[in-house]
């Protein structure tokens, strides 16, 4: 992501002493701890200690007696009522809040306030002045209300200057840097783990200096259905390090979008909405303005920003014409969804689901239809005849992809709505027939498949399920998960595969054995040439798995997922959202 945030903030204190602020809750929507607010700082000298207490107050000002030639000014004066202390040595407890942190005398350390009994912490007093550098006043942090596990950190300048916060444990790994040259600095912060502390630093520069301010920020709780994963293989020299975006299918409520670091550990999340998700299918895709997440039960589509905040919503779903599997943003910005249209034809005794691609503007008016009956005729005896799960868009030639889980991919022209081919799976063949394509070996053809993407070379990979054996029906199934990529000559119709996983790799029996996953499925090819694979299974004795392979067959990174924790498809992010190593 490119995107600026500037909305609500989220630290604890300021300077190198400063109190550290819990993000506490375990629930969707915690309640913010409150946060303290920093003296002014500069970069290179530190702060003075913050007073005791469970929140923060706002730094004071300069104590009496301050010290010259760098050292700290005189006694401070005595809290009184209030608890607020002057700068210097310290100030004595009062019964209110605690003191103010004092600034610090020209050139000198701050002094630390007072401590009022049961107040609320004092912020951390401001750092020496020196040349070329820029002071930072207002030094705030505050918990993302929508994430247990983000935060804003917010400051001001007094000219315009660079936006810049480093982040880490025990130290500072990484950082989210905005180059925009701004006096009102608000930073989102996202990466990190649940539970833990973080040291935080605010950064600006311009051509005149730089400057500092440091504070530390606790995450909180993560809510319930949002599950760590066990790291079974960790190749990172092999394998295409990113974050890895993802949904979660819980036991029970709304569905959970998750972004895991390499290490397999929750570092961004989205609860979508409050229905119980009873299916399992929803997309999840980075795009450059947030996060675009698919529709699903009693759910609409939703594109949200990394905040957690909402920024589009599709229409209100339903059962009679539900939504499912995927939501697509196109060049013109307007969004394509699919609607599965409940037993709406007859054949015989037979009533069949027809399937309806809509686009839509962002205010919700339908521009464009295809429904599959129009150019299809109902036929088979089972509701659901197609099964769509993924459409892909090729704008610049007038053509989508559409797939049937159950009679497979089909190349559409936009203009007319005519089905070119249809490369059909042996899975329903006796519903629609074979499809256009001769298959080489025929063994390679596949029984039903989820995702398929075809590339401009001509390649095609896609994740063969291997049958629904719930379903039985002509052709069967395998029921044992693969992924299969062909050479796809359109000309000759003909898919010749070129790679397969497991194929005849030596790997762990389970690829081999055990592997089958009915329902959903993914496999990205990534710009390292691996292949990432999503195997997910919702059930008391199995796990969702997402993994990595080489060409040669080479299992390089793996994450497993607890028991009834189910997954539809995955994308990695590489680089991840926002945020960098510190080199």
């Amino acid at each position: 992501m490119r995107r600026t945030y500037r909305q609500r903030a989220c630290l604890a204190g300021a300077g190198l002493a400063a109190t550290v602020a819990a993000c506490t809750g375990g629930t969707e929507n915690p309640a913010p701890a409150p946060s303290a607010q920093a003296g002014t700082s500069a970069a290179g000298m530190p702060a003075g200690a913050a007073g005791a207490g469970t929140g923060g107050a706002s730094a004071g000002t300069a104590g009496a007696g301050a010290g010259s030639s760098g050292l700290t000014g005189g006694a401070g004066a005595s809290a009184g009522t209030s608890g607020a202390g002057m700068a210097g040595n310290g100030a004595a407890a009062g019964n209110g809040p605690a003191g103010s942190a004092g600034m610090s005398g020209a050139g000198g350390l701050a002094g630390a306030g007072g401590a009022g009994a049961a107040g609320m912490a004092g912020a951390a007093g401001g750092a020496g002045i020196g040349t070329g550098t820029l002071t930072l006043t207002g030094f705030m942090v505050e918990p993302n209300p929508n994430m247990t596990i983000s935060c804003f950190v917010s400051w001001t300048t007094a000219e315009p200057a660079t936006s810049e916060v480093e982040f880490g444990e025990g130290g500072y790994q990484f950082r989210i840097r905005h180059p925009e040259l701004v006096t009102e600095h608000r930073v989102l912060v996202i990466g990190m783990h649940a539970q833990q502390a973080y040291q935080i630093k605010a950064v600006s520069s311009n051509t005149q200096g730089t400057g500092s301010a440091e504070g530390m920020f606790m995450t909180g709780m993560l809510p319930s259905g949002v599950p760590t994963t066990t790291l079974s293989v960790g190749q990172f020299a092999q394998s295409h390090v990113g974050w890895t975006l993802t949904n979660i299918q819980p036991q029970s409520g709304p569905a959970r979008i998750v972004m895991y670091d390499q290490e397999g550990v929750p570092v961004w999340y989205y609860v979508h909405g409050s229905a119980n998700d009873s299916r399992g299918d929803v997309s999840a895709d980075l795009l450059d303005d947030g996060v675009l997440v698919g529709p699903t039960s009693g759910e609409p589509a939703r594109l949200v920003d990394l905040s957690g905040e909402v920024l589009w919503e599709g229409p209100p779903n339903s059962q009679a014409q539900l939504m499912t599997h995927f939501a697509t943003r196109n060049s013109s910005g307007n969004y394509i969804l699919n609607r599965e249209m409940d037993k709406t034809a007859m054949n015989g005794n037979t009533r069949i689901d027809d399937q309806r691609l809509e686009e839509i503007t962002p205010e919700r008016e339908v521009l464009w239809s295809w429904n599959l009956f129009d150019h299809v005729p109902p036929s088979g005896t089972k509701e659901e005849l197609c099964h769509a799960n993924a459409l892909q868009l090729d704008e610049a030639a007038g053509f989508f992809y559409y797939n049937c889980r159950w009679v497979g991919l089909m190349k559409i022209e936009r203009a007319s709505g005519d089905i070119v081919w249809r490369m059909g799976g042996t899975y329903d063949e006796t519903s629609l027939g074979p499809g256009d394509f001769t298959f080489s070996p025929p063994a390679s053809q596949f029984s039903d498949a989820h995702e398929p993407e075809l590339h401009a070379d001509g390649t095609l990979i896609l994740y063969d399920n291997g049958g629904y054996a719930g379903l039985g029906g002509p052709g069967g199934g395998t029921y044992h998960s693969r992924v299969l990529e062909y050479q796809v000559d359109q000309t000759a119709m003909t898919a010749t595969l070129i790679w397969e996983f497991p194929g005849n790799f030596s790997v762990d029996s389970w690829y081999t054995d055990d592997w089958y996953t009915p329902f959903w499925g993914d496999a990205d090819p990534l710009p390292n040439d691996n292949v990432l694979i999503t195997a997910g299974v919702r059930s008391n004795s199995a796990s969702s798995r997402i993994f990595e392979v080489t060409r040669a067959g080479a299992v390089v990174w793996e994450v497993t997922f607890p028991p009834n924790n189910g997954i539809y498809r995955a994308e990695r992010l590489a680089p991840p959202p926002l945020v960098e190593p510190i080199p």
